[in-house]
This record gives C-alpha cells, sequence and structure tokens, in this order.
C-alpha cells in the first residue's frame, strides 16, 4: 500500500475519493447524486420508518430529557403516577376548634399519600 502526503486524494481510476481533512461547499454549489435530485439534498421528516429530522421546542419547566437507543428509536421516560389519597369526608364542623382538626386531619392525609412533603 502506497503512502499519500496529502490528506484528499483520488484512486482506483477515480471511483473512490478520500476527504481527509474539512470539505466546505461554498453557496452556490452543488452536489450531485444525493436523494432529493436536483442538486440539493432535504432531510426527511422521522418517522417509524425514515430515519429524518424533527423539530423540537424550546426547553421549558415542563419538558423532560429523551433518550435514544442503538437503533435510532427516541424514547421520553414515563410520568409518575400522581397518588390519589382516600375520601376525605367534608367537615360538620359548627367550632373553629373542631374545624381545626378536620383541616389538621386534611393536611396529615395529604402528607400519608405523597402529595405534600412531612417536611
Amino acid at each position: 500500500m502506497s503512502e499519500y502526503s496529502v490528506k484528499n486524494y483520488t484512486e482506483q481510476g477515480g471511483d473512490v475519493t478520500h476527504i481527509g481533512g474539512k470539505l466546505i461547499i461554498e453557496k452556490g454549489a452543488e452536489v450531485e447524486g444525493l436523494d432529493g435530485g436536483g442538486g440539493s439534498y432535504t432531510l426527511p421528516t422521522a418517522s417509524a420508518d425514515t430515519l429524518g429530522g424533527v423539530k423540537a421546542k424550546a426547553k421549558t419547566n415542563e419538558t423532560v430529557e429523551v433518550a435514544v437507543d442503538e437503533q435510532g428509536n427516541l424514547y421520553v421516560p414515563e410520568y409518575p403516577t400522581v397518588p390519589q389519597m382516600e375520601k376525605q369526608e367534608d367537615s360538620t364542623a359548627e367550632e373553629a376548634a373542631q374545624l381545626k382538626e378536620d383541616f389538621n386531619a386534611l393536611l396529615q392525609a395529604l402528607k400519608s399519600c405523597g402529595l405534600m412533603k412531612s417536611k
């Protein structure tokens, strides 16, 4: 095998071109042979059958990180299930002291089922 002193070279009668440096395609240049024809390439929209591009909204407080597996499949984590507390009976308090007890029972029920932090 011969050694080349340049990073970019053509071999095998022009059938193979090696690009070892940076390839810069200037504005107005055309590249032939890419999908899409007409000297241009359009990234296809990703689908179950096509590897392609997707658009995403900007990160917000509601967005979650995603992961891609070895086959290029995109996954988002499961959303947590919000716990439900047991039914809390309506207060029948007629005095402030009883209302306070009912309210504290409500707070305790919220803490017990994980809807409110204990501390």
